[in-house]
């Protein structure tokens, strides 16, 4: 299947009582360019007019409505969480995965300011530049900060190691949570490895290396999206040097091998495609028929 791409802007119109469900595997930013027509979800409709702006989280299995009078315009983006690797902190991963287990739609008038910024990106003449993906990116986070669950603050009579642990994990990005031992996070913090496992295993009900795994997984499927890459090198980029090791890791988190993955989530290289095309017959040779 195409692999669509993520921070660009696309377009789909729906004819009159069109439907249109976003991809429930990411977040979906949406932009009514022209039209009427009603959004449901569990099974409320609301209805958006031109210029609003609509977000949905991952799973929410929202359903856009076109009315019976008209077609509708929509501009979209992509917004895949796991490729904005060094990006997100692992505070902020653990608030959108909050977030994805209960899925919410956001909706914003044209006369506020997320659908205002919105409609001036969808209509910039260059709007697949650096900037313009950046801008992008914002206008997605700004909508997902407003949703995301604080971390509780812990009382005054907990240790301060706790408050100092909160905000470790709100600055480190996951990409260095990776790569960081459980001695080298322990001295940064001046404590103990075994208190600092204690208060991981507390926040996110898992240990530091499970977590460290999980990350490491998701970076790894993203870098098998390049039909191009070579197993064994997506392994050693995602810090195992045994393949075998990686494999069967992989396949216990996502029940496929690294290449199974591959071959449902990634189209054939083109060369591939073009061998795979039926070739005419050389001169002198007759083709040959099935009965």
């Amino acid at each position: 299947m195409p692999i669509e791409p993520h921070l660009n802007l696309l377009e789909v119109i729906l004819p009159p009582a069109g439907e249109w469900t976003p991809d429930g595997s990411c977040w979906i930013a949406a932009w009514v360019a022209n039209g009427f027509g009603y959004c449901l979800h569990a099974g409320v409709p609301r209805e958006f007019r031109p210029g609003d702006a609509i977000i949905t989280g991952p799973g929410c299995g929202a359903i856009l409505r076109a009315s019976q009078l008209g077609e509708v315009r929509i501009e979209y983006f992509r917004i895949v969480p796991e490729r904005l690797s060094g990006v997100i902190t692992v505070a902020e991963w653990r608030q959108l995965e909050v977030l994805a287990a209960s899925p919410r739609v956001f909706q914003f008038a044209a006369a506020e300011s997320l659908a205002h910024k919105f409609a001036r990106l969808a209509t910039l003449p260059d709007r697949y530049s650096l900037a313009v993906r950046a801008a992008l990116l914002e206008l997605w986070a700004s909508c997902a900060s407003t949703a995301m669950t604080p971390l509780d603050e812990p009382v005054a009579s907990k240790k301060n190691l706790e408050a100092a642990f909160r905000q470790f994990i709100g600055k480190i990005s996951e990409k260095d949570l990776v790569s960081s031992s459980l001695a080298d996070l322990a001295a940064q913090l001046n404590c103990s490895e075994r208190h600092l496992s204690r208060l991981f295993r507390l926040e996110f009900g898992m240990s530091l290396r499970e977590k460290q795994t999980e990350f490491s997984l998701q970076h790894a499927c993203q870098l098998l999206l390049d039909p191009h890459a070579k197993i064994r090198s997506v392994a050693y980029d995602t810090g195992y040097r045994h393949v075998g090791f990686f494999n069967a890791l992989f396949k216990k988190r996502f029940g496929l091998t690294p290449k199974e993955w591959r071959q449902q989530n990634v189209p054939p290289p083109a060369e591939e495609l073009l061998d795979s095309v039926p070739r005419r017959p050389a001169p002198g040779q007759g083709a040959c028929v099935l009965k």
